[in-house]
């Protein structure tokens, strides 16, 4: 969900869709419960069917967070996408978008060397998360005001993703131990 705002001509009869630039926030990302995010996007209406959206974020730990976890957490999201309006007069639209998330925090762990037989417990390290994803996705954009200055877009998707983790200030040889 996010809240658009379009800077366009004001007239009587105005389309759901409208060309030009507009800024975007999202205001669930502030709640999200692994990690609080805030952040702009900005987009730009090519044409009356084809739109391009991209959008920033800081991260940081959300408020459900237990408090013992993730401290420390701070990062940044960026997610792009392409959409195609496929029904303008009622503003349906399908997309395609790509984002990257990187993260990091202090953690403890337990790690071992099975060279040396030597365990680490409680160990604290800083793993750094690298988030790269795609996919697909179906949505409306529905007019808030009047003039089509405040809109609200909702949309449903499905998509990939690969975690890449570099678990930093760990000591050579050690790996750490995963629990079933």
């Amino acid at each position: 969900i996010s809240i658009t705002v379009v800077a366009q001509k004001k007239s009587r009869h105005t389309p759901i869709i409208q060309k030009g630039w507009y800024l975007s926030f999202n205001p669930h990302s502030l709640l999200e419960p692994e990690q609080g995010a805030v952040g702009l996007g900005i987009g730009y209406r090519l044409s009356n069917r084809i739109e391009l959206w991209t959008e920033m974020s800081y991260l940081y730990k959300g408020f459900f967070q237990d408090p013992g976890n993730f401290d420390n957490l701070h990062g940044i999201r960026s997610a792009t996408s392409l959409k195609y309006y496929y029904y303008n007069k009622h503003g349906f639209f399908v997309g395609a978008e790509f984002r990257i998330k990187n993260y990091s925090f202090n953690d403890k762990n337990t790690f071992i060397n099975i060279q040396t037989n030597d365990t680490l417990t409680d160990f604290q390290y800083k793993p750094s998360h690298t988030l790269i994803g795609g996919g697909v996705f179906w949505g409306k954009r529905f007019k808030l005001s009047a003039n089509g200055k405040f809109e609200l877009e909702g949309n449903i998707g499905i998509g990939v993703k690969q975690r890449i983790i570099n678990r930093k200030n760990v000591p050579a040889g050690y790996t750490k131990i995963e629990f079933d």
